[in-house]
């Protein structure tokens, strides 16, 4: 496979975005090389910008204003005047990439919205246990079904019931006795007549063989216990009526938001049934109970139902909106990155610069996350974009040293492929740059452009001839010739050149990350499945399926060690897994050119 593939594909633009980054220390960094901008009219606050760089590759950088090789205009770099504190500096163009959104640590009191799936019942306040207070036989009952619903008058059953004549004869045998038909009329209400059933009996003159049961108001028939004809006594349920213009929904919440759990508080509730309504209601009981197999808290909530579209033993989402007791600081939650060492932010210092920030976080609520200490109000923190902040802002010692002030450097054998006297440069294709002590520059053979440094003239420089030159890395992706020297015939050591197959003409050094290689470590021989390889991941989101590797050779696809993002492919399980954990990856590379890490384990 070409390593041409490789840069013109989606992870050129991956590296662009991961690696392009100004890595700030205090004490050291790039900027102690780089002499200090004049005041004047420059593009940078009045002062000269350190160099000019292109939009879409940082990688491209003149001392003048210019155009890219995609003709776009060259952009300033102002990032040698670093604001007093920052762990990051961002290139303008880089930053614009990224699409970096910044956000204001608030103290404000929270609604802690509480999702969770409740059940729909009778408002068992409402709920009429309907009995006869003497015994008999029920000759008619007026519901034929359990749901049916009743209006108010409507029959509910007719009794045939010889205690029931007999007081009403009673009571009209009493005639004119004031004492005697008090006392009958006593005895009827104790059986359960109503003084309107008493005046239609003393209108009528006569007692009735049936006694009819009728609706009070609109009621729905949640039971019904008995059939006609069935004998009945005062302890015989007849059948159960329910108010349904009310319901009660009841949920279980986990244990974790019991604290926030208050009687009152406000919910909404929506059922499959209807997804485009909802009902408000509000909690009207938290069990005093936890239920310690599923470790949660039950609460009853009330909601009105005058149309009765809310139906027992439906299933309702319900959101609580249990509000807290007194203001906090909180951020939003996608500013918190959390790793096996704690939780941290990308706290803002200046336009550009960034610190990264450790924080301890509370219970999120909603979309936001409780900050309780690390953050003060009015901080400003990203959280869009603050993930490859983050690992750039942790890159390990060893490229910390390639960036500090002094110049690692190497020699390697050449063949001079191209000079360009105009810009200056000079395309190589080299073999193994050897390092020049513990902090040298080293890197694999291959085909790319120097710069030549201001000692070496490239006159006398032809394509073709053969070279021994020495290499200085001044800054990131910025590789200068201090020495060349031409290699006689027959002494060229061409033999010892690790070209392979690979067509490095493409390849974007700028962006490439050799300072946390580790050649001495990397396997020479090609394991069964060349698409592995050793990797320690430096940074990680398994929500957004990315991680940042600091990876060995990819035999398979020719791809040198570097510190390099990938996306992950689905299926991949990141569980476990780490920044800074060692494993083994494999690379694929699918249809749409994209590198994806298609399968990961610990490495042994």
């Amino acid at each position: 496979m070409s390593i041409r593939r490789w840069t013109g594909g989606a992870v050129a633009v991956v590296m662009a975005a991961g690696l392009g980054f100004v890595l700030g220390q205090q004490g050291g960094g790039m900027g102690a090389d780089m002499p200090a901008p004049a005041a004047g009219d420059g593009p940078c606050d009045g002062a000269a910008a350190e160099y000019w760089v292109a939009p879409m590759d940082s990688s491209f950088r003149r001392d003048e204003p210019g155009k890219s090789p995609m003709g776009m205009d060259l952009v300033p770099y102002c990032g040698g005047r670093r604001q007093a504190g920052a762990d990051v500096q961002i290139e303008p163009a880089v930053e614009q990439s990224l699409g970096v959104r910044t956000a204001v640590a608030q103290r404000e009191v929270l609604a802690r919205p509480i999702r969770a799936v409740g059940t729909v019942g009778w408002d068992e306040d409402s709920l009429q246990m309907v009995h006869t207070r003497a015994e008999g036989w029920l000759e008619q009952i007026g519901v034929a079904t359990a749901g049916e619903r009743v209006e108010a008058g409507e029959l509910l059953f007719a009794l045939f019931s010889p205690k029931l004549i007999a007081a009403e004869r009673e009571y009209l045998a009493a005639g004119g006795h004031r004492a005697l038909r008090v006392a009958a009329a006593e005895r009827l209400m104790a059986l359960g007549y109503t003084a309107d059933q008493i005046t239609a009996l003393e209108r009528r003159g006569r007692a009735r063989e049936r006694t009819e049961q009728r609706a009070q108001k609109p009621l729905v028939v949640a039971s019904l216990d008995t059939r006609p004809g069935q004998f009945v006594t005062p302890g015989t349920m007849v059948m159960t009526l329910a108010d349904l213009s009310r319901v009660w929904i009841t949920v279980d919440v986990p244990e974790r938001h019991a604290a926030a759990l208050r009687q009152g508080a406000a919910a909404t509730a929506t059922v499959a049934a209807y997804p485009a309504r909802s009902w408000e209601g509000q909690v009207d009981l938290v069990y005093p109970r936890l239920n310690s197999a599923t470790r949660t808290l039950r609460a009853r909530l009330v909601f009105d139902n005058a149309d009765g579209a809310l139906q027992p033993d439906m299933f309702a989402t319900v959101t609580l909106r249990a509000a807290g007791q007194a203001p906090v600081l909180s951020v939003p939650s996608q500013a918190v990155i959390r790793t096996g060492e704690g939780a941290r932010v990308v706290k803002v210092i200046s336009p550009g610069s960034y610190s990264i920030v450790p924080v301890q976080p509370g219970q999120t609520m909603g979309e936001r996350t409780v900050i309780l200490g690390g953050l003060e109000a009015g901080d400003q923190v990203v959280f869009s974009g603050q993930f490859l902040i983050d690992s750039e802002a942790n890159l390990d010692a060893e490229t910390l040293r390639m960036r500090a002030s002094t110049r690692p450097s190497g020699h390697a054998r050449a063949e001079v492929q191209a000079v360009d006297l105009r810009a200056g440069t000079v395309t190589l294709r080299h073999g193994p740059i050897q390092p020049e002590g513990d902090a040298g520059l080293s890197m694999p053979g291959m085909t790319m452009d120097f710069r030549l440094g201001d000692a070496v003239s490239g006159a006398a420089l032809e394509a073709g001839s053969r070279v021994q030159v020495r290499v200085e890395q001044r800054q990131a992706g910025d590789y200068v010739v201090t020495a060349i020297e031409p290699i006689a015939t027959g002494q060229s050591g061409h033999g010892q050149m690790d070209h392979g197959e690979m067509d490095h003409g493409e390849m974007d050094h700028g962006e490439m990350d050799h300072g946390q290689m580790d050649h001495g470590q990397m396997e020479s021989g090609v394991s069964e499945d060349s698409s592995w390889t050793r990797a320690r991941i430096k940074a990680i989101n398994p929500g957004k399926r990315a991680v940042v590797l600091d990876h060995e050779m990819i035999h398979s696809i020719g791809m040198p060690g570097m510190t390099m993002g990938f996306s992950v492919a689905e299926g991949v399980d990141l569980t476990g897994f780490g920044q800074g954990d060692a494993v083994r990856v494999r690379v694929d590379i699918p249809e749409d050119g994209v590198y994806r890490v298609t399968a990961v384990e610990p490495a042994r």
